[in-house]
């Protein structure tokens, strides 16, 4: 009796231990559990929210051309009209008699002039996109208001202008593509430094991060500028065909004038698409000190905080 029972035993324990082996060869269980992983991805590419070109110069354009065609377009191209002026009126190096120390000096003193005018001219065109942005498609600040704020930012745009020029022609002598890499991280420096409010380098780093894994957003932006600019160009070469005679220094002079009207459109869009990326990367980044929120988000509430509860403690 005692014997049957303990072999009885011995069954039941077999029994209860083959029990879990039959759960573990279930074919549907391996299937299960992998459906149930989350996907992986490489460490190095980290994932980024989509952004949109198109959506940025769509913004430029509603902005530019049908809500503030003023102050937009018509006041920037008058602060230009001048020195383009002077430009086709100084002989250029290649014309008899251009060749001469006066007209050399003068030559660059109107560079120089329109250079100046058209950091300027961008610089308010980056306060005043920041302004809608800010006001959630309202109407734009003052326009008096965006020049003093950009005049106050003019010189260190102006640094970072010529620090990226030379970056751009120092990783340029080496190969294309590190040329192509460093104009793409560095991009929207010129942004950072007008709207953040920070030093050369700081804004420098500022895009660096911000274009992280943003390649294809960065090409659609430069083949938009592009065909806008080729676009004008192409124009301007088809009137020199269809008038012999008018001369191609003419059409030279109304290209500088009608490029100045679509690059305050393409500065836009890049301010545009800069503010869109400062906000997503306040969403995806962890709450932090006012000081290091993107522009877009001045006036925003901070996002709510999730706390995970487990076992009765926060965590």
């Amino acid at each position: 009796m005692g014997e049957t029972a303990h072999r009885a035993a011995r069954m039941g324990c077999a029994h209860e231990c083959v029990k879990p082996s039959r759960v573990a060869i279930d074919p549907r269980v391996p299937r299960t559990l992998r459906l149930m992983q989350p996907l992986r991805r490489p460490m190095s590419i980290p994932r980024r929210p989509p952004t949109s070109a198109r959506h940025a110069f769509a913004l430029a354009f509603d902005l530019a051309v049908r809500r503030d065609r003023l102050q937009s377009l018509w006041v920037p191209l008058l602060l230009h009209a001048p020195w383009l002026v002077l430009q086709a009126v100084v002989p250029t190096p290649d014309e008899p008699g251009g060749v001469s120390a006066r007209n050399l000096m003068l030559s660059s003193i109107i560079l120089l002039g329109d250079f100046v005018v058209s950091l300027l001219v961008a610089s308010m065109l980056r306060f005043r996109a920041l302004s809608v942005h800010e006001a959630a498609g309202g109407e734009p600040a003052s326009a008096l208001e965006c020049y003093a704020r950009g005049l106050a930012r003019l010189p260190w745009l102006f640094a970072t202008e010529v620090l990226r020029n030379v970056a751009l022609f120092g990783a340029g002598l080496f190969l294309l593509l590190p040329g192509i890499w460093v104009g793409f991280r560095f991009s929207l420096a010129t942004e950072a430094v007008v709207l953040r409010r920070t030093g050369v380098l700081a804004a420098f780093g500022r895009s660096y991060r911000l274009t992280e894994a943003r390649l294809e957003p960065w090409l659609e932006m430069i083949a938009f500028s592009v065909v806008m600019v080729l676009c004008v160009l192409f124009s301007c070469a088809l009137g020199f065909l269809a008038f012999p005679s008018t001369s191609w220094s003419t059409w030279a002079t109304v290209a500088l004038f009608l490029l100045a009207l679509v690059m305050s459109v393409i500065q836009y869009a890049w301010t545009f698409f800069y503010l869109h990326l400062e906000d997503m990367d306040g969403e995806s980044a962890a709450p932090g000190t006012p000081g290091e929120r993107g522009p877009g988000e001045a006036g925003r509430p901070a996002a709510p905080r999730l706390r995970v509860v487990e076992g009765g403690r926060r965590t």
